[in-house]
């Protein structure tokens, strides 16, 4: 192999690595964007438990009445 084929062979290596890293990147991005939103259900969801669970408590507990 001469120096110019050997040069070819490590520069389609090289692009093809750096689609891969490229493709990881927006698959990551994909998967943060979707824990952010995971994240923000939990969130509303754990606010309205507690929110639910602060009026319930008040109905039942004779002390705040």
């Amino acid at each position: 192999m001469d120096d110019l084929e050997e040069f070819e062979s490590w520069h389609e290596d090289l692009m093809a690595w750096e689609r891969f890293q490229d493709e990881l990147e927006r698959i990551k991005g994909e998967n943060a964007y979707e824990d952010l939103h995971d994240f923000e259900d939990k969130s509303v969801s754990l606010q309205q438990e507690t929110s639910t669970q602060s009026v319930a408590e008040r109905c039942n507990n004779p002390l705040n009445q």
